[in-house]
């Protein structure tokens, strides 16, 4: 009889239990969904940036006759960069006019190093255009600035997979950063045209992907070569996704990689973006990264 004049108002602790459990699988089960959604939107703005300094590249070429060095001096047109390796520029600062950064471009003075006066303050600027949406770094290591995730591919190092030459190599300084590849379409001091790319464009690595976390090689994002250490551009000789800096040695040969699953963009001498897996063999890496080596293997 009392319960029916006192009908129970609620759920007992067993169900509510229960439906706690429930809720707690289904957000076990939606959250890797979420994630994957975040993840491919993320990689898909890490290839829009990308296809952005593809087309500025492609655009200072228009303009200039060539495309930018990757690191140090020289005349591009209306520019005048430092020679030597002392505080040298990067190309993503003779970029900045066709990346819709001229405003920050007319600040800044490409005929000084880095770490000269007005460049040096501008490095603090945040470029997002510049950064992966994944990587985690963005502050920069022993030199104070914001950092950028997309070096150039200064070439292939070590033996063409074809031809048994070795690859060529500059070592000015010292050997203990690996020396700076040149065979790549924008390298130390180059000024290669399209008409260089003798292997062709569209087989051609020309700025890829380092925003792996444990790279250990950030820089500010304007800086071109110091002491033979170039963090505006990365030799071929490692596995994707393989080789960090350890702090002291390999510092241009830190491998390309990014937090995507299983390998990361690149974007070509024609201006297009491929993903690249961490597996690909490194004979079609190395021929990939070289422009003109005469190899005939396929970037897959």
């Amino acid at each position: 009889m009392r319960s029916r004049l006192f009908p129970r108002a609620g759920f007992t602790l067993i169900e509510l239990l229960v439906v706690i459990a429930i809720i707690a699988i289904l957000i076990g089960l939606l959250l890797p969904a979420v994630q994957q959604v975040r993840e491919a939107a993320a990689r898909m703005k890490c290839s829009n940036n990308l296809k952005q300094i593809g087309l500025g590249l492609h655009n200072f070429h228009d303009t200039t006759g060539s495309f930018p060095p990757a690191c140090t001096g020289g005349t591009f047109g209306t520019i005048t960069a430092p020679t030597g390796q002392g505080g040298s520029i990067g190309y993503a600062v003779y970029i900045l006019p066709y990346v819709e950064q001229d405003a920050l471009f007319q600040k800044m003075n490409p005929a000084v190093a880095y770490t000269t006066a007005p460049n040096d303050a501008y490095l603090f600027t945040r470029l997002a255009g510049y950064l992966c949406p994944s990587g985690e770094v963005e502050d920069t290591g022993n030199v104070a600035g914001k950092g950028q995730h997309y070096p150039a591919v200064l070439g292939a190092k070590g033996t063409n997979p074809q031809s048994g030459a070795a690859y060529p190599l500059v070592t000015t300084l010292t050997t203990i950063h690996g020396g700076v590849a040149t065979n790549g379409i924008l390298s130390l001091q180059s000024r290669t045209k399209l008409t260089g790319i003798t292997d062709g464009a569209s087989n051609t690595l020309m700025v890829g992907e380092m925003s792996f976390k444990t790279a250990n090689c950030y820089r500010p994002w304007g800086r071109g070569w110091d002491s033979e250490a170039t963090p505006a551009g990365k030799n071929v000789l490692n596995p994707i996704n393989s080789t960090p800096y350890d702090g002291a040695n390999g510092f241009n040969d830190v491998s390309f990689g990014s937090p995507h699953t299983r390998g990361c963009n690149f974007v070509l001498g024609d201006g297009s973006v491929r993903f690249v897996s961490q597996t690909i063999a490194m004979a079609n890496y190395l021929a990939a990264a070289s422009r003109d080596g005469g190899e005939s293997l396929p970037l897959n």
